[in-house]
């Protein structure tokens, strides 16, 4: 029995405080136990009342042995037999609601079924009805058809009747049809049971990150469940997670249940086989591949089919490292497997040219570069100088372009290695390192763009030439350039597509890079579920291994932190740091953001610790400038809330070495835009309004209104509002103890604050990036805009442009992505309008007519939470290659000459990315480029009313209404006119 469960009496007699019996009651909805003991405890009650009521009330002083000061806590006159009472006829609705809405009890094992109960189940998954507890084996036929369970609809009908929605759902879970199984489940308190059925509906529907999400809220309450844990194991399996879904599996072995656990091991065992044979696979590949190069033993043709890239890879290897023509000879055998593959040549060309070769001249160079290969001898600095010269001068072209390689010197020559690479005979193959390697060169010189299309470069012509195991590699060096970008969805569709492909080819190394960068996308998307999963199936590759153990607790613990739960942080940083390794960034970030949760409950030793870990890390020579510019942050938010004049000195030291830098070095960005938010916090804190407010501004690169602004910032669980009212006095409320992260609640504006601003006819708002664009922070009736982020903003023309109305309509996008056509634009053009519709409005199109236009609006289908962009993004019609997406990227580097205002009749089309460092969104990106206002939707748009709505908002705009009022004003009448609440979540940007 839990603690909790000894407060059933209590909660039957009316014991508990209003809380209590509240959260009692929820304990009471999971609980079996409580549940068999409930309707015995409420019988027993009751006759205790019956008792109490059949004799006088005695005073307890009045009974011998009973001491006055034992007596019970003071209570009204009326208290006792009332509350017995109350709490009895509470418990009787609770037993009531329980019969229609709990999860089942054993004793209802008997309830009858709408369906035939056949000697096989359908579903893999393990549904909650206790009638389908049973083990039964699995009846997939290996034709793939599945008949669906007929229901028997007279006892759907009574099971309707009885308000029994959870065994309807049930039923319609088991037939197949997901879809009404979910919109029931749904409408039904979210017990682990109720969990458990939506994740097997997600899962039915194909949606396996939905099922993890609903599982793992389900073992918050439940962690012992085998069905909850049986169904996160198919889950894991559907995301190719062969591991972490076997431990799952493993867990319901260890309950022990009939038939189940059979099954479960059977599953288990399977599931491992599978990922340990690639694992071996991978080993006894480049175990060969190291033999063949290092002592000339052939390399088994059935590994070369089954990963050739490999096998070419070693080959190549081997060539360099042969010591006589003999050896060289002796590979033609590979090369022509491989050539037999690719269907080319180049192989055994390569093995022809090195066979011609003077081996006298070759052989001592082939011998150093064995050595290296071998790890016998370590080429760094001037020594692998002196080695690149010595190949250089010898004119061994081949060698000298494998040593660049080798030496991992791709990015220090790039130009030579260009040339390499193009008289190498197969310049398809070496391709890919020279595009890393340019990325490599771009990234030192802080040119993010040219790396980012490096890689694609080098990734397209891999695809071309066939090439998967370096397509792999370019996916995943991309992958993680767009992690360190926050481009988290991008950087999630490559890499998953990267990970189907290192399956398919035993490369188990790969396997373990890209689920390192899927950790890192899902976290930064805020899928906790997601980013547990992929580290689940990342330690599992090796849980022997302790530094990867303790890497694993500490990124645990980040997604405790984002969730504000200080204790299972410290309990994963606990289980981190047994695990003695050297610091990271990683780690540090954590212990920054946990030390300030857990406030003066820290031990000052803890502290201690994370500072001498700070000094270590700073030692490390690999760091670059903007990755010590954030240790150095992380030292001063840590600092500053003991000591805050030298916090404020550390961080104003990393905002002043971030300032030249942070334009090209994302890490320093990040260092930049961080410091900033410690130190807007620090001067909420202390109240210092008007300094929260320019170091806020400084943070967005704009000025700040001096009157009728409020300004916001915010992080975790703290929050500061800030107000300047018509006069430009400020005042502000910092709160500090949110309990709900501000990505799943923003809490309204204080009263207070509110009623300085009714002074002012329109409200400006400056709020940093999580926080920029968020509807509703102001009354619809309340004219308010944000002011987007400077950084790139056009300054306005000197002179007014040429009227210019720019309106994009009736626009066909892929038929794949499955849109509704929009209804045909009602709105009428003049003579100097361009109107792009249909098959013309692509996104080239559109951003080329976009460019002068004074006026532009925009009514398309907005789509959000896709791959293709983190922010919302709008469908256009796709140009010849098929490109139709028009995203906030697609805008940098366009500059709106017209300095237009933007109307963006789209759904969802203000929805951004979540960005601590920087706003990312598509009316951020007009304004950056020029646009003088923007409007966007926060939410889905009736395409029947969007056009006169935006036509009526227009011609407000035209009469020079400025665009907070004209919105308010053009909104206010559509409420009034009864419309939909959709016009509530439009924002006005300035």
């Amino acid at each position: 029995m839990t603690a909790a469960c000894e407060q059933l009496a209590a909660f039957v007699d009316g014991e508990l405080t209003p809380d209590e019996a509240q959260a009692f009651g929820l304990h009471l909805a999971d609980c079996a136990e409580c549940q068999a003991e409930l309707g015995d405890q409420v019988q027993a009650s009751l006759a205790v009342q019956a008792a109490a009521e059949a004799r006088p009330l005695e005073r307890p002083e009045s009974r011998p042995g009973v001491r006055s000061e034992s007596r019970p806590r003071f209570r009204p006159s009326w208290d006792r037999r009332r509350v017995v009472g109350f709490g009895v006829a509470a418990a009787a609705v609770v037993l009531a609601v329980l019969a229609v809405v709990r999860p089942w009890r054993a004793s209802d094992a008997g309830r009858e079924l709408p369906f035939a109960l056949a000697s096989a189940r359908q579903l893999e998954g393990r549904v909650s009805h206790p009638g389908l507890q049973g083990h039964r084996a699995l009846g997939t036929m290996r034709s793939g058809a599945a008949g669906r369970t007929e229901l028997d609809l007279r006892a759907l009908a009574e099971l309707e009747a009885r308000g029994d929605v959870h065994g309807v759902a049930t039923a319609y879970l088991v037939s197949g049809d997901f879809e009404r199984a979910e919109r029931l489940l749904e409408k039904l308190p979210p017990s682990p049971a109720v969990l458990g059925d939506l994740a097997l509906a997600a899962l039915g529907l194909g949606q396996p990150e939905r099922a993890l999400r609903r599982l793992e809220a389900g073992l918050q309450t439940a962690p012992d469940d085998p069905r909850l844990h049986w169904n996160r194991g198919l889950a894991l399996q559907a995301l190719s997670l062969e591991l972490a879904a076997a431990a799952e599996f493993q867990r319901v072995v260890e309950a022990k249940e009939p038939g189940w656990s059979t099954e479960a091991q059977e599953r288990a065992d399977g599931l491992r086989k599978g990922a340990l044979g690639r694992r071996d696979s991978w080993k006894a590949m480049n175990a060969a591949g190291m033999a063949l190069a290092l002592e000339g033993t052939p390399y088994p043709s059935t590994l070369a089919r089954r990963n050739p890239d490999l096998a070419r890879l070693y080959l190549y290897h081997a060539l360099r490292a042969a010591p006589s023509v003999e050896r060289v000879k002796a590979l033609l055998p590979l090369a022509t497997v491989l050539d037999d593959v690719t269907r080319t040549k180049t192989a055994t060309a390569y093995v022809a040219r090195v066979a011609a070769a003077d081996f006298a001249r070759r052989g001592p160079l082939t011998a150093t570069y064995r050595a290296v290969l071998g790890g016998e001898e370590s080429l760094e600095g001037a020594k692998a100088d002196a080695y690149l010269a010595k190949l250089r001068r010898s004119n061994e072209r081949d060698l000298l372009l494998g040593a660049v390689l080798l030496l991992h010197q791709e990015d220090r020559h790039v130009d030579e290695l260009a040339a390499l690479v193009r008289q190498s005979g197969e310049p398809a193959w070496y391709d890919a390192p020279l595009a890393r390697g340019r990325a490599q060169a771009a990234l030192a010189r802080g040119d993010l763009e040219t790396a980012e299309q490096s890689l694609q470069q080098g990734l397209a012509s891999c695809r071309s030439a066939g090439f998967q195991y370096r397509c792999v590699d370019l996916q995943q060096h991309l992958a993680a350039l767009y992690n360190r970008l926050d481009r988290r969805k991008e950087a999630e569709g490559l890499a998953r597509s990267a990970l189907e492909e290192a399956f398919r080819t035993d490369s188990w190394f790969q396997e373990e890079v890209l689920l390192s960068d899927l950790v890192t996308s899902a976290r930064l998307s805020h899928a906790p579920a997601l980013a547990r999963a992929y580290l689940d199936e990342y330690v599992q590759h090796a849980p022997e291994d302790c530094a990867r153990r303790s890497e694993y607790h500490h990124a645990r613990a980040l997604l405790a932190v984002e969730d504000l739960d200080a204790k299972s942080a410290r309990h994963e940083v606990e289980a981190a740091i047994a695990c003695p390794t050297a610091p990271t960034l990683l780690e540090l970030a954590v212990a920054g953001d946990l030390l300030r949760l857990e406030g003066g409950t820290v031990p000052g030793r803890e502290l201690d610790r994370v500072r001498e870990r700070i000094r270590v890390l700073r030692e490390d020579p690999s760091l670059s400038e903007g990755e010590r510019l954030l240790v150095d942050h992380i030292e001063g938010r840590i600092l500053i809330e003991r000591d805050r004049e030298a916090g404020q000195k550390l961080l104003r030291g990393v905002i002043t070495g971030a300032a030249l830098k942070r334009s090209s070095d994302i890490e320093a960005r990040k260092a930049w835009s961080h410091s900033h938010h410690v130190l807007v916090m620090d001067a909420g804190r202390a109240k210092e309004w008007d300094r929260a407010v320019a170091l806020l501004a400084e943070e967005l690169d704009r000025p700040a209104p001096t009157s009728c602004l409020l300004a916001l910032a915010g992080q975790d669980e703290r929050l500061l509002f800030v107000v300047r009212d018509a006069t430009g006095a400020g005042d502000g409320v910092y709160l500090n103890a949110l309990k709900r992260p501000l990505r799943e609640e923003l809490p309204e504006v204080p009263e207070g604050l509110l009623q300085r601003l009714t002074g002012c006819g329109m409200v400006r708002v400056l709020a940093e990036p999580i926080l920029q664009g968020r509807p509703g922070l102001l009354s619809p009736h309340r004219a308010w805009s944000y002011l987007a982020p400077g950084g790139q903003r056009v300054a306005a023309p000197a002179a007014a442009p040429a009227f210019k109305r720019l309106v994009v309509s009736d626009v066909e996008p892929p038929a794949s992505l499955g849109l509704p056509h929009l209804m045909p634009w009602k709105g009428q053009t003049g003579s100097g309008d361009v109107h792009l519709r249909g098959r013309a409005a692509t996104p080239e199109a559109v951003l080329a007519e976009m460019e002068d236009a004074t006026e532009v609006e925009l009514h398309t289908h907005g789509l959000s939470g896709t791959g293709l962009s983190d922010a919302a993004f709008l469908a256009l019609s796709p140009d010849a290659a098929g490109r139709y997406a028009l995203t906030a990227g697609d805008l940098e580097g366009h500059t709106l000459r017209g300095s237009p205002v933007v109307l963006l009749a789209a759904c969802d089309a203000n929805v951004g990315a979540w960005r601590y460092h920087a706003v990312w969104s598509l009316p951020a990106a007009l304004i950056q480029a020029g646009a003088r206002a923007v409007v966007a939707p926060s939410t889905q748009v009736p395409d029947v009313e969007a056009g006169a709505f935006f036509q009526a908002l227009l011609e407000a705009l035209r009469r020079g209404v400025p665009p907070a009022q004209a919105l308010r004003d053009t909104r206010a009448r559509w409420l009034q006119q009864g419309s939909a609440k959709w016009v509530q979540d439009l924002v006005a940007f300035e």
